[in-house]
């Protein structure tokens, strides 16, 4: 079966740093757990920005600098370094969602997607809408705990919509 692992924006900014929340260092063990048992394709997202972000719509609504490419912030943990080696792609990305990676998705036609990562109800959501949209066949998962948000009562709800959606979602 093809399969792809899609690791979300789990980068120091969102860990301990400027956007850090207390519920997002306790899902590293999970993710790691999931990196390392994975058969298929590690694809990872990062979260990037540039000088101009508080101009941008994203940061007018949320103006706090964060991810800024090739800080400390935009990096992801020491621990990721092996999968991210092996990763099949790393999209960088100024908004929610990537494009690149749903218009990648659309042409591997892979049977089952896997999502996890940071912030479940903003990135996390955003890019599986992407994926369910560009691979019209493929099951979408959702690792919950390998999922995080500082938000639990928006995280429920962007549970129940993509549950909604037929996406399944992993306790």
């Amino acid at each position: 079966m093809k399969r792809a692992l899609v690791v979300v924006d789990y980068q120091n900014d969102f860990i301990d740093g400027s956007l850090g929340f207390e519920k997002a260092p306790l899902i590293k063990e999970n993710i790691l757990e999931l990196l390392k048992s994975f058969d298929g394709d590690l694809l990872f997202t990062f979260d990037t920005h540039y000088q101009n972000y508080l101009q941008t719509r994203e940061g007018k609504n949320i103006p706090v600098l964060h991810c800024q490419d090739q800080s400390l912030g935009h990096k992801m943990p020491d621990d990721f370094s092996p999968y991210l080696q092996r990763a099949r792609k790393i999209f960088k990305k100024e908004s929610f969602g990537s494009l690149d990676l749903a218009n990648f998705i659309k042409e591997q036609d892979y049977e089952q997607i896997e999502f996890c990562g940071l912030v479940s109800h903003i990135c996390v959501f955003s890019n599986i809408i992407l994926a369910f949209n560009a691979a019209l066949n493929s099951k979408i998962i959702l690792h919950s705990k390998a999922s995080a948000s500082f938000d639990e009562d928006l995280e429920k709800a962007a549970f129940k919509i993509l549950k909604a959606y037929g996406v399944e979602i992993l306790l």
